[in-house]
C-alpha cells in the first residue's frame, strides 16, 4: 500500500507450512496454478512421475520439475525414486505422492470448491 511517493511498506509472506501446522497449512505454498494442478493431479492417484503430471495438465517438464522440488523440500508432497526394471536404460523416473494429511485436504478443498 502506498502512504505517498516513495513510502513502501513491506509484506512479509506467510510462514511456510509444517507437519504441525493445521489442516489447510499447505495452502500457503500453493499459491500457483501449476502447484495447484500438480496437488489436485496427486489427490486423484497415489504417486506419479513427472511424465505422468505432464499428460494430466499443460505445464513443460521443467516447470513442473521446479514446483515438484520445492514442494518436496517444504514437506507438502514426497519424493520416492524411482526402481529400475532391469531392461529399460537411463535412470528410473523419481515418484511423487502427497502426505496422507495433506491428500485428505487437498480432496476435501477441491470438493468444496466443485
Amino acid at each position: 500500500m502506498f502512504k505517498g511517493q516513495g513510502d513502501f511498506r513491506k509484506v512479509s509472506a506467510p510462514p511456510i507450512a509444517t507437519a504441525s501446522s493445521d489442516r489447510l497449512g499447505w495452502l500457503d505454498v500453493v499459491a500457483d496454478p501449476v502447484r495447484l494442478h500438480i496437488l489436485r493431479s496427486l489427490s486423484d492417484v497415489s504417486e506419479a512421475t513427472v511424465t505422468e503430471l505432464i499428460a494430466r495438465g499443460s505445464a513443460s517438464g521443467q516447470t513442473l520439475r521446479r514446483h515438484l522440488d520445492n514442494l518436496v523440500a517444504v514437506g507438502v508432497i514426497q519424493e520416492r525414486p524411482g526402481k529400475s526394471d532391469g531392461e529399460t536404460p537411463g535412470r528410473p523416473a523419481s515418484r511423487f505422492s502427497l502426505r496422507a494429511d495433506v491428500r485428505e485436504s487437498v480432496r476435501s478443498v477441491f470438493r468444496v470448491a466443485i
